[in-house]
């Protein structure tokens, strides 16, 4: 076990670090060191498809680098008072996450899997059973690509998103709206791309907005399957007929994620990562309305009151160019509207309908 408050410790464990990979993203590029060549080998399949050719025709010479430290080996986290990230929605299953700062960075302690995570400038570590806990090993390296971006002033959003005909739409709604079945279903279009599951960054560039979607494969919960031709042997089978035998409500609440890889099950040159923003679409839709699936362009004066399902405080993990970790809260309505330069903002309300979404989205010219 790692003292991980001793410069000595961490500089040993480090020297471990032999096996080496490297991840290219759109301005950065992420030199990984691992002393167990596993968690390489899975970050290189799961990349695949999402990450660059690390070449020089493909990586500009001005590109971004940081190195980060994989070390599979449990972290002592004794000897510190570590505060709490409280949650805007409170987890039945307890605390998720706590972090200590030092002069140097902050640690952040994933409290369920054990898993402890060093944010720096400099030093990029992950400690714990990194085999077993992949996933977050993933979002870490998302997490310093999301850094990379916040620090030239791309905001952070809460959205599914895809590109179709050279237009980027995203799709914005609260946890569990929705938004990445929704995008599932719209990438069934043959000219649609996947961009991003859940979280984009985008800023204003002249009279239009860029938007870069996350290296991430979308997670989504039993319904999405159950209901995807495509997507349904994702789901082993005897969960396949325990979810089919489900109330529509209970179906929607229940809270378990699988993979959709989207090279294996939508097939090659199905993803693009960046684009222009056009279209907003937020989620404004239930289970109970007794109204019909509806889209509705926004008028310019009520799209900031209707942007909180967009908004996204940066986290724990989000430091800015000068090393400070500011206090989480997401930038206001205000800041996020003026961000969304030449595109459209449009509500879909009513019943949860996701065909009916699609055929509006089409009849609207967004897909």
């Amino acid at each position: 076990m790692i003292d991980i408050f001793n410069a000595e410790a961490i500089s040993r464990a480090k020297r471990t670090c032999r096996e080496q990979l490297t991840l290219a993203f759109k301005g950065i590029r992420f030199r990984l060191h691992a002393d167990n060549r596993a968690i390489l080998d899975y970050l290189a399949h799961y990349y695949s498809g999402l990450a660059w050719p690390d070449s020089p025709q493909s990586t500009p010479s001005n590109t971004a680098e940081r190195s980060i430290f994989l070390l599979d080996q449990p972290a002592d986290t004794c000897g510190a008072q570590w505060t709490s990230v409280q949650r805007k929605k409170p987890s039945p299953l307890g605390l998720k996450e706590a972090y200590v700062d030092t002069p140097d960075g902050r640690w952040i302690h994933k409290v369920r899997t054990g898993m402890v995570m060093f944010q720096s400038l400099t030093d990029l570590m992950v400690f714990g059973e990194l085999q077993a806990n992949h996933s977050q090993v993933v979002n870490f390296v998302n997490n310093q690509f999301l850094n990379h971006y916040q620090q030239q002033d791309y905001l952070l959003g809460h959205a599914a998103a895809l590109t179709c005909n050279g237009q980027t739409t995203a799709i914005a709604a609260n946890s569990g709206g929705g938004k990445s079945t929704l995008m599932l279903k719209a990438l069934e279009t043959e000219q649609a791309r996947f961009l991003s599951n859940d979280r984009i960054l985008f800023r204003p560039d002249n009279s239009t907005t860029r938007v870069l979607g996350v290296a991430k494969h979308p997670r989504v919960n039993p319904g999405t399957l159950l209901h995807s031709r495509r997507l349904v042997s994702i789901l082993p089978e005897p969960e396949q007929h325990r979810f089919a035998n489900l109330p529509e409500q209970a179906l929607w609440d229940i809270e378990q994620k699988y993979d959709v890889p989207i090279p294996e099950y939508y097939g090659a040159g199905k993803i693009e990562l960046s684009g222009t923003l056009k279209h907003l679409v937020l989620l404004d839709w239930s289970l109970e309305s007794p109204a019909e699936t509806a889209l509705q362009a926004l008028p310019a004066d009520a799209i900031a009151e209707a942007l909180d399902g967009l908004r996204k405080s940066p986290g724990p993990f989000f430091q800015d160019a000068n090393g400070l970790f500011p206090p989480e809260k997401a930038r206001s309505r205000e800041a996020y509207a003026s961000n969304l330069s030449g595109v459209t903002v449009w509500r879909i309300t009513g019943r949860v309908d996701f065909g009916r979404a699609v055929e509006l989205l089409k009849i609207r010219g967004l897909l």
